[in-house]
């Protein structure tokens, strides 16, 4: 189990990796809504609509891997990854993915 401040830990790293890319993180889900510790980290990952025109989570992959994200698995406007042990679920609203699969894992 995981709590509020490891997920707004992961969103400082993910800030301080992704900010000159024009990427920027923002922690959702049970941490930041709901008491108590949760399954897994939940963040939304946005662009600087100015300096980004669109994207997909692969197209960061390689600035995720940096900083120890693994295991990536994508079902369009989510992708499901592992830092640390750890579940996060990382959220594109803007994918143009297909969200096929999504919800039929355990």
């Amino acid at each position: 189990m995981i709590n509020q401040q490891k997920g707004i830990e992961l969103c400082q790293i993910l800030h301080k990796k992704l900010l000159d890319c024009g990427f920027f993180p923002a922690l959702t889900g049970g941490l930041l809504y709901k008491e108590g510790n949760r399954k897994d980290i939940d963040i939304v990952i946005y662009r600087h609509r100015q300096n980004v025109a669109e994207f997909e989570m692969s197209d960061i992959e390689n600035h995720l891997v940096d900083i120890g994200f693994y295991d990536f698995r994508y079902f369009g406007f989510v992708t499901k990854v592992k830092w640390k042990g750890v579940d996060v679920d990382l959220f594109n609203p803007e994918s143009k993915g297909h969200d096929d699969g999504y919800g039929e894992e355990n």
